[in-house]
């Protein structure tokens, strides 16, 4: 587990159990209609809990990725889902509640997916966020560059496509020196 003081949180694998919490995280992580544009997580089993249900594949896989929560005092208050890609570790989605961001979940949850790579020997953490076609980004662009992150390139893909034309994925890594 992964204690960080700041929040006075930890982070650990998620459970078939906590697919109400995390359905809720999920729901609760954005504005209604916020993400028009910028794709979210279109046909995601994460905004119905037996939907969620149905994809879980024990101990804590969903559609390849695995499910991590944030959890304080015995509430799930953050998600992530990681993804291995070899050399490096894709951070696929993070959901922290509005109403409890900027209180350190979503940097415990990102220190602690670091922490997982670096463990198991990656050279980096991987993500995309994205660009809608009139060229804003996305809000959380300046957060992951505040946590080290950078750009290394966009690109359209079927994800991209599947939004609608113009719209770029941002990749963005971070290296991970051996510690």
């Amino acid at each position: 587990m992964n204690q960080v003081g700041a929040c006075d949180g930890h982070v650990r694998p998620a459970t078939r159990a906590d697919a109400p919490g995390i359905v809720w995280v999920s729901a609760s992580s954005i504005l209604p209609g916020e993400d028009v544009g910028f794709g979210g997580r279109m046909d995601s089993p994460f905004r119905d809990t037996s939907a969620l249900l149905a994809a879980w594949r024990d101990p804590n896989l969903v559609q390849g990725e695995e499910v991590l929560v944030a959890e304080m005092d015995g509430r799930i208050v953050g998600c992530v889902t990681v993804e291995d890609s070899g050399r490096e570790l894709e951070l696929v989605n993070i959901d922290v509640p509005l109403e409890l961001q900027g209180r350190g979940i979503g940097t415990m949850l990102v220190r602690s997916v670091e922490q997982r790579a670096r463990a198991a020997g990656k050279q980096a953490v991987t993500l995309g966020t994205s660009r809608n076609a009139e060229g804003v980004a996305w809000k959380s662009l300046p957060w992951w560059q505040h946590l080290g992150y950078r750009v290394t390139h966009e690109e359209e893909n079927p994800w991209t496509q599947s939004i609608g034309p113009g719209v770029r994925e941002i990749r963005m890594r971070k290296d991970l020196p051996p510690e």
